[in-house]
């Protein structure tokens, strides 16, 4: 091969390499900055201020809102009893976790908002609830259930910023159905304001180390 010829591949090889390395360079900044994009999300979250507003009835047909608890912290879940796993597992954790903190529980109130409203009334709640709350060897306070009518549930889910929704398509009323919605748990204070939320899969020692350190003994 002649010269001229050496010369040019050489400078095509060159020019390769350094788009191949523009390119690469591109991509990593794209990735940095949709992962800065995803920790601004969550760090947004963490300092938004839930609005933490509802009026539902509770497991026992009483009316209930968010100013029936000023005096305590709430720790409020939303969910379903037909759930058949994340809603158990993490309701089991609240209990466990609570169970670990000694008179901390007793200024806390562990509320369930379903986001069935349809097959969770009041009977259902209060039935569901208390096996969480059966043998509790602290002086806890026991869960607090929530439904009311479609429009209500909505209102509350708003407030909490909760995502949810039914696989009903196709189904007549009474079918067994799923629900999709967000597995976080949300502590909020005697005043009404938001104060941490817990994400999905959090173990009963850490919540309760986090609620400790929150919360005045």
């Amino acid at each position: 091969m002649k010269r001229p010829a050496l010369a040019v591949l050489f400078a095509l090889v060159l020019v390769a390499v350094v788009a191949a390395g523009v390119a690469w360079r591109s991509s990593a900044v794209s990735s940095k900055t949709q992962t800065e994009a995803s920790a601004n999300v969550a760090s947004d979250r963490d300092s938004s201020e839930f609005d933490g507003r509802f009026s539902l009835t509770d497991q026992y047909g009483k009316r209930r809102t968010d100013k029936d608890f000023r005096s305590k912290y709430m720790l409020v879940f939303f969910g379903y009893t037909y759930c058949p796993d994340v809603c158990p597992t993490t309701l089991a954790v609240e209990a466990e976790a609570l169970d670990k903190i000694g008179a901390r529980a007793g200024r806390i109130v562990p509320i369930f908002v379903t986001v069935d409203p349809k097959r969770d009334t009041p009977d259902k709640l209060k039935s569901y609830l208390s096996s969480f709350d059966a043998d509790s060897p602290s002086p806890r306070l026991k869960f607090v259930g929530l439904t009311g009518s479609d429009e209500e549930i909505a209102a509350a889910a708003k407030a909490y910023r909760v995502y949810y929704r039914a696989h009903i398509d196709g189904q007549v009323d009474g079918a067994e159905y799923s629900i999709d919605h967000t597995g976080d748990i949300y502590l909020m204070g005697p005043d009404g304001k938001f104060v941490a939320y817990y994400s999905q899969g959090i173990l009963p020692d850490e919540l309760a180390a986090d609620l400790t350190a929150k919360i005045p003994g």
